[in-house]
């Protein structure tokens, strides 16, 4: 994986949080889902994708998370990610309309008590 980003895991319950915090482009998106796919186990009912220290995202991160909803599908695992309202990657996430795929929300608190409870 580049040093754009870094990659910090944590499980809570049936949920496993991942924070990624930095760049990610081409150089690093390809490798980051591989490692933040790898990084869910298979009885975690949801990932969450933590996006607030992530400071640059490009196309190909964004592909990136359109590709990792669609690879925890396939192991029918639910995606969420939090993108704070103040966030200088939101406005990008929102424009590619992320949010009809994925969950996204303001916090990590939100996004727990959602993927929690369905």
């Amino acid at each position: 994986m580049s040093e754009l980003a870094t990659v910090l895991v944590e499980r809570r319950g049936e949920l496993q949080v991942v924070w990624l915090a930095g760049e990610v482009d081409i150089s690093n998106a390809g490798a980051l889902e591989e490692d933040i796919s790898d990084a869910v186990p298979n009885d975690a009912a949801a990932l969450i994708l933590d996006l607030s220290e992530t400071a640059y995202l490009d196309s190909a991160g964004i592909r990136m998370l359109f590709e990792l909803r669609q690879r925890l599908a396939g192991r029918r695992q639910s995606l969420g990610v939090v993108v704070p309202a103040d966030s200088v990657i939101r406005h990008s996430l929102v424009v590619t309309e992320l949010g009809k795929a994925v969950q996204m929300h303001d916090s990590l608190d939100e996004a727990v008590d959602a993927l929690r409870t369905g």
